[in-house]
C-alpha cells in the first residue's frame, strides 16, 4: 500500500498517514528501522496484530476505507476470500491491496463478495521497497 507519512512518534514508534484507501488518516505501528521521515511516502503491508471478534455488513455505496476512530483503526473492504476448516484468515480488498485478517471465531457471514466493516485497536505497517 503507498502511503503518506504525516506525523511520527518516534516514542511509541507509531506513524499517522493517509493513502488512496482512506478518506481521513490513519494510525499503525511502524514495524521496520529507521522510522520514516515525516511527510514522505513509503510503502507498506498493514497488518493487524489481533484477531477480528466483531464487524458489521458495509454499505455498497461506502468506499474502501482506512480511517481513525474512536476505538482505533476503522477498516472497510470487501472480502475476497475465507480460509476453509481450521484456517481462520479472511483475505480483505481494501481498495486496490489486500489485507490478510484473523478471525477469532466461525467467521459466519463472511463470504466473498460482501463488504465488511470493523475496528482495530491497533495496526502495524512492515515497510517495503519497489
Amino acid at each position: 500500500m503507498h502511503v503518506f507519512v504525516n506525523r511520527v512518534d518516534e516514542e511509541g514508534r507509531r506513524v499517522v498517514f493517509r493513502c488512496k484507501a482512506g478518506h481521513g488518516n490513519a494510525v499503525a505501528r511502524w514495524t521496520g528501522d529507521p522510522l520514516p521521515p515525516q511527510g514522505t511516502d513509503a510503502f507498506v503491508e498493514l497488518t493487524l496484530p489481533a484477531p477480528v471478534t466483531e464487524w458489521v455488513p458495509a454499505s455498497p455505496a461506502a468506499g474502501h476505507d482506512l480511517a481513525i476512530g474512536p476505538a482505533g483503526v476503522v477498516v472497510t473492504g470487501e472480502v475476497l476470500g475465507v480460509g476453509g476448516p481450521g484456517d481462520p484468515v479472511v483475505e480483505l480488498r481494501v481498495s486496490t491491496d489486500v489485507v490478510l485478517v484473523e478471525v477469532a471465531c466461525s467467521g459466519g457471514g463472511l463470504e466473498p463478495g460482501r463488504r465488511i466493516s470493523f475496528v482495530s485497536p491497533l495496526t502495524e505497517a512492515y515497510p517495503y521497497e519497489l
